[in-house]
């Protein structure tokens, strides 16, 4: 179907065009495809005594004299009809709609539909009029110069145009299969459903078939990488030698993963792996092994980190292993020091440890074979894909320490193959949790005092680096180093990302010279101190779970009880939901669970990080159904073929490179 373009509707003219154009929507198959960000329920009306604070309601009135024009300040001005429901006394109120007062005629009834204000007396404000309940009203993205009465009227527009006309875009065999909805059907239930079950179905087949692509897409790109010619190691005996060289024996979920790794390094094919595992799980020391396969194998390996702090501290363990053979390269770096890496690099396949200094033009590394990307949510594709360009097909190992479960990794990572290490080292104790409330704060200095005196760190970490008139009651870290700096009789340092010489604050820390460090989530990643046994978190309820973990993770490394405290202000239900879910469990896994059940798919993945953006499952997907449904059909797609098959394989195949082209010009 040729699309008809946006113009053809009465009443969009050019200007109008190009503000709609702001929004994406240049035809009217573009309009039918709009979705709206939210819905209001006015399928039956509601006694003004019924209203509640905030909520949207359809109230019958009578209006007995005409609306009046109050102005508030400059550039404000209120129109204000005074009403009946009953017995009940109201008022309609419009900010900045002066016209409205013609709407308003002494003695007529009609149905107003507003959100109720019970502030000071009851209102409804910016209320419209109609005869009958309007039934499920969609509300629109709008932009300037675009409301949502001509967003609404532009698509109930392009849905009577295209009535008989939108080509259905799945086979008929999955729609029966999954009982899905007639693209026409849904689209229509979309913009103007009958009811809210009628809204579901149309959502969940939308969501059905943007999924769907994206599942096509992982396949397709997943077939394409397991075809790209890779290096094929020598592994034979490498694993009992490289571990000979550790003063500890893996646990039984690290040497599955080496393992992994080993057959996919052997193999000719390359290998593009993830080793995800909760935090202190030993990801490190199983990234070590595919780097040490590598080297001996004559190549160079590099791994990225994503902060200076955590490269250095990956080159310290390379050096244990590799010797002269490890190198550092950071931005941070004295110019003599990094010609002396880049010479080094270039002359010889080395075990290299850096930062975003690794993807830098000019440098180049000798016969690259692996490249390591450490917390992959925090690298974009771009990023791995230009040091990968470094060398010639040199296999990819991702390491995170986000557990995700495992439906939504084999969604997210469907191209990739999934180690997990789903088990800690032997003697690892759980960190004890507990929310503290602003009047035990003293107390928990005074424990805190207390385990420094007895050999013991600490970290306090807040949200901001310094106060913020934006966010009223949030304690910056300067300020509480300072606090601290006066409260405790220990060595307290502060740390955060715009600090000059942050890496030797860390290093420090490291060897026992701060006994208290004050920073920010810049301690988020990769900080390993043993020595470290508290952690504090300053207005917990502001940090997501998965990050809360990720703090709490740099505690409990050593042999003595760690203890994290989360202390929490006047948070919202969900953030204290968030921190008791914390307190009962030291489970990554489980807490990402969790996590999944308090945000849905949407929030949890971050539609930028993962490349879904522009699918709408993500929105609509308040379950993993959509999920597990879309993956069994792109198999089915895959293997059976058959009609309109190849065109969906066909649109994620452009789809596929519409993205890939975004990456290239990034």
């Amino acid at each position: 179907m040729a699309p008809e373009a946006i113009t053809s509707i009465r009443g969009i003219g050019p200007r109008r065009a190009e503000a709609l154009g702001s929004l994406g929507l240049f035809s009217l198959y573009d309009l039918a495809r709009f979705a709206p960000r939210d819905y209001l329920d006015y399928t039956k009306e509601t006694a003004a005594a019924g209203l509640e604070h905030g909520r949207f309601a359809a109230v019958r009135v009578t209006l007995p004299a005409p609306a009046k024009q109050v102005r508030i300040r400059r550039g404000l001005t209120m129109t204000v009809a005074r009403a009946s429901c009953g017995p009940d006394k109201l008022e309609l109120v419009w900010y900045n709609q002066p016209y409205r007062a013609k709407s308003v005629r002494p003695g007529m009834t009609a149905l107003a539909c507003g959100r109720a204000d019970k502030r000071r007396g009851v209102k409804l404000i910016n209320a419209v009029f109609y005869d009958e309940p309007p039934g499920i009203v969609p509300v629109y993205p709008t932009t300037q110069g675009v409301s949502q009465k001509i967003v609404r009227d532009a698509v109930a527009a392009a849905l009577r145009a295209l009535e008989g006309k939108i080509e259905e875009t799945l086979p008929e065999f999955i729609r029966a299969r999954y009982g899905l909805l007639p693209l026409g059907e849904a689209l229509r239930a979309l913009h103007a459903p009958e009811s809210f079950d009628a809204l579901g179905e149309a959502r969940r087949r939308l969501a059905f078939e943007d999924m769907l692509l994206y599942c096509l897409m992982i396949s397709i790109l997943r077939s394409e990488r397991k075809k790209a010619p890779g290096t094929a190691f020598r592994t034979q005996g490498l694993r009992e030698e490289y571990l000979s060289r550790l003063p500890y024996r893996p646990t039984a979920a690290q040497s599955r993963a080496m393992r992994e790794i080993e057959r996919d390094m052997a193999s000719r094919a390359q290998m593009n792996r993830l080793l995800q595992g909760d935090v202190g799980s030993g990801k490190t020391m199983v990234a070590m092994y595919a780097m040490y396969v590598a080297v001996k194998n004559g190549k160079s390996a590099a791994l990225m980190a994503p902060t200076e702090i955590l490269a250095a501290q990956h080159y310290e363990t390379l050096r244990r292993v590799f010797g002269e053979d490890a190198v550092l390269l950071t931005g941070g770096m004295r110019a003599a020091e990094r010609r002396a890496a880049l010479a080094k690099l270039a002359a010889r396949p080395c075990a290299v440890a850096g930062t975003h200094a690794l993807i830098s033009e000019g440098l180049e590394l000798a016969k690259l074979g692996l490249v390591i990307a450490d917390e992959q949510h925090r690298f974009g594709v771009r990023q791995r894909a230009a040091i990968s360009q470094k060398g010639s097909a040199p296999d990819t190992l991702i390491m995170s320490a986000t557990p995700i479960p495992r439906t939504l990794s084999l969604l997210l990572y469907g191209d990739l193959d999934i180690s997990a290490l789903d088990e800690l080292p032997p003697g690892r104790k759980p960190v004890v949790t507990r929310v503290v409330p602003p009047g035990k704060r003293e107390d928990m200095y005074r424990f805190i005092g207390e385990r420094i005196r007895n050999g013991a760190q600490a970290f306090a970490v807040c949200p901001l680096v310094e106060p913020s008139e934006a966010l009223e009651g949030v304690l910056g870290a300067q300020e509480l180093y300072e606090e601290l700096s006066k409260k405790l009789c220990c060595r307290v340092a502060l740390i955060h990302g715009r600090l000059a010489g942050k890496e030797q604050v860390a290093e420090a820390f490291r060897r026992g010279e701060i006994d208290l460090l004050v920073a920010t989530t810049v301690v988020e990643v990769g900080v390993d101190v043993p020595n470290a046994s508290v952690m504090v978190v300053e207005n917990a309820g502001r940090f997501g779970l998965a990050q809360l973990h990720q703090l709490r993770g740099r505690v409990g490394r050593g042999s003595q009880e760690a203890y994290c405290f989360l202390l929490s202000g006047a948070d919202t239900g969900a953030a204290r939901e968030r921190l008791c879910v914390l307190a009962s469990t030291n489970d990554g896994f489980e807490i990402a669970r969790r996590d999944l059940e308090l945000r849905g798919p949407g929030e949890f993945l971050g539609t930028r990080q993962h490349g879904m953006d522009g699918f709408a499952a993500a929105r609509f997907a308040s379950d993993l159904r959509a999920v597990n449904e879309a993956r069994e059909a792109a198999e089915l797609i895959v293997c059976a073929g058959g009609a309109g098959a190849e065109a969906l394989v066909e649109k994620a195949r452009k789809l596929l490179a519409e993205k890939e082209n975004i990456v290239a010009k990034n």
